[in-house]
């Protein structure tokens, strides 16, 4: 996922980068680093975006994942 998908991916999904961040358990400068393109954006956050924006799980489904 290159740095304008994930600035897109979060507008479609209305979070912010910190919003975004908290839910996929980073620290809010490791997010903005992914949407300035300083660092990769990880595999595993790209396809939670993806699923996310699929329909395929919801923030619910990730926060519950974070409580266990």
């Amino acid at each position: 996922m290159t740095a304008n998908q994930f600035r897109s991916a979060l507008a479609r999904l209305e979070l912010s980068q910190l919003g975004a961040a908290r839910l996929l358990g980073a620290d809010g400068r490791t997010a903005r680093r992914w949407a300035l393109d300083e660092r990769p954006v990880p595999a595993t956050a790209a396809i939670l975006l993806r699923l996310l924006l699929a329909g395929k799980i919801s923030v619910k489904d990730i926060e519950a994942a974070h409580d266990r």
